[in-house]
């Protein structure tokens, strides 16, 4: 028959039965376990109270209390969860050490936090490499040349930890809330932070959730790193005025939704991650001149970011472009609406010769989504200034030669220089009653003038009145059309026409080629030159030349 006696706790004079388990022994006398009269009694709760290791909330440090406190729960698997009951405010200059898992950290809502300017972790979990002996496949001892048993080294991980409502406070210099390595299956919830350098740091962490989280004032959110995979981050508030938050060598994805980023850190930098979804967020920036990009990713090598989906944004004012892409492949924005000066920035760079350092910018699907440009209350940048899709290079890049998905855009502006080699497929609708959604204007990186490519794949070269025969010149080198064979057509005004095939050398690595005459009705002469095709009215009266080319 179990015996148990009732104990007041020393500390918050709560009474607490106590189990009978043995015979006393003096070296298991703590928080948790008695002895008292001979005997060894452990004592009975659901939730362990942080106050049980002398933790009062008084405004002193209190590190010490509280690491007795994790290791005394290390090996006792009767503790799964500790709370901060009753206190209002706890203080830490020390790093907080988790030294084991399955383990529910409750805060009660309760602050902790390190003294102002002080610079520290408060909670780090990391794991643990320690020794045990070597067995063989029969589980027996191995031996080393002294008969001793052989050690092996193993690492203990600490997997299964949920951090809940906790509020914490610090300066935007000092103060890191979380740091983690290697721990699965984390979970931070319901917590307030304002003011921290970093709130949480983490690495190869599978699994983690983070949801209803508030940052206000704060450096920076977030730091997932070094294949921290199949995260979500759900319900969060970023609002600061520092940088980013890093997504850095996720190769199994994660999702981030339902969360508002607003202000400086209210930003998402990518970095050699694959599969993450983007959605239904909320961004502001407050300032253009402040807030280049709110998702960018980083200039780095070949399509280090690639499986990204940004659908069902908001992309509020105050920031230069939404998104801001590099060397990236495979993503998709969708259904956003957006009102900063650009929407879609794309850049390459081509500047190194080692090809895996290119750009691509291949598969990027941009359909759907409802751009106007609306100023920011603090600056403000001109609304001539504004164009919803900007493709740039440095170093002659090669910008967008595989889009293998229709690009549209409403309303429709483009501002684009340097397309090369490729099929580009691009529509146009029209933007207001006045305007007309037959054509585009393209920067062909070929002649480096504007002119109009109609959306059934060609390219205006002319179109004039020529007097009996006069000659026009027209700059064009037939660089950025991917197919090996273009048709030259020409019409006057009553329906006459001439027509020209290219016939690309395919034999020379070099990109040249000729006109080849099919048919003449208009007694015009056609002649190639590297850089230009010069035509010529060979006809004794006026006439009205335009000429196309089919690409």
């Amino acid at each position: 028959m179990n015996e148990f006696i009732i104990l007041a706790d020393e500390f918050t004079g709560i009474e607490y039965s106590w189990k009978k388990i043995g015979v006393a022994d003096p070296n298991v006398d703590n928080v948790l376990t008695k002895n008292v009269n001979g005997y060894k009694y452990e004592r009975m709760f659901d939730v362990a109270d942080v106050r049980w290791w002398g933790v009062k909330g008084n405004g002193t440090d209190e590190s010490v209390a509280l690491n007795k406190m994790l290791s005394d729960i290390k090996d006792n698997r009767k503790v799964n969860e500790v709370a901060f009951y009753g206190l209002e405010k706890v203080v830490t200059n020390s790093t907080l050490n988790i030294k084991r898992g399955d383990l529910i950290i409750d805060g009660k809502n309760c602050e902790l936090s390190a003294d102002r300017h002080v610079d520290i972790i408060i909670f780090n979990i990391e794991p643990t490499k320690t020794f045990v002996p070597e067995t063989d496949s029969s589980g027996n001892p191995v031996k080393d040349e002294n008969g001793q048993d052989k050690l092996k080294e193993v690492m203990i991980y600490y997997n299964n930890i949920n951090i809940k409502n906790f509020i914490s406070l610090n300066e935007t210099t000092a103060q890191t809330f979380l740091r983690a390595v290697s721990s699965h299956y984390l979970r931070i919830t319901d917590c307030r932070f304002d003011g921290m350098k970093l709130g949480f740091d983490l690495k190869d962490c599978y699994f983690t959730k983070i949801n209803s989280v508030y940052f206000h004032s704060v450096y920076q959110a977030f730091k997932f790193h070094n294949a921290t995979n199949a995260f979500n981050v759900t319900n969060l508030k970023v609002h600061g005025g520092g940088i980013p938050s890093e997504i850095f060598k996720t190769t199994t994805g994660g999702n981030i939704s339902g969360c508002s980023f607003e202000d400086a850190s209210g930003r998402l930098l990518l970095d050699e991650c694959f599969g993450v979804n983007i959605s239904g967020n909320y961004f502001e920036g407050y300032n253009e001149e402040k807030v280049d990009s709110y998702i960018a990713t980083v200039n780095g090598n070949y399509e280090n970011v690639a499986g990204i989906n940004i659908a069902g944004n908001l992309f509020h004012t105050g920031a230069m472009q939404a998104i801001k892409l590099d060397k990236v492949a495979g993503i998709s924005i969708t259904g956003n609406r957006i009102y900063t000066l650009h929407a879609v920035r794309i850049n390459g760079d081509k500047s190194q010769d080692i090809p895996e350092f290119h750009s691509t910018q291949r598969n990027i699907n941009y359909t759907g989504n409802s751009w106007k440009y609306i100023k920011s209350s603090q600056v403000g940048l001109p609304e001539s200034d504004s164009s919803e899709f900007i493709v740039d290079n440095d170093h002659g890049a090669n910008i967008s030669p595989e889009w293998n998905v229709p690009v549209i855009f409403t309303p429709q502006v483009l501002h684009g220089r340097y397309f090369e080699d490729g099929d580009h497929q691009l529509a146009a609708t029209a933007i207001d009653g006045l305007s007309t959604a037959n054509y585009m204007t393209h920067m062909w990186q070929t002649n480096g003038k504007k002119v109009e490519a109609y959306l059934n794949g060609s390219v205006n070269l002319l179109g004039k009145h020529f007097e009996p025969n006069e000659s026009v010149t027209v700059d064009f080198e037939p660089f950025g059309f991917g197919s090996t064979v273009g048709t030259l057509m020409i019409h006057n005004s009553t329906g006459e026409f001439a027509m020209y095939a290219w016939i690309r050398n395919v034999n020379s690595k070099f990109k040249t080629g000729y006109l080849k005459k099919i048919v003449d009705e208009l007694n015009v002469e056609v002649v190639h030159n590297e850089g230009s095709i010069t035509f010529k009215n060979n006809r004794a009266e006026l006439q009205y030349l335009k000429a196309e080319l089919k690409v």
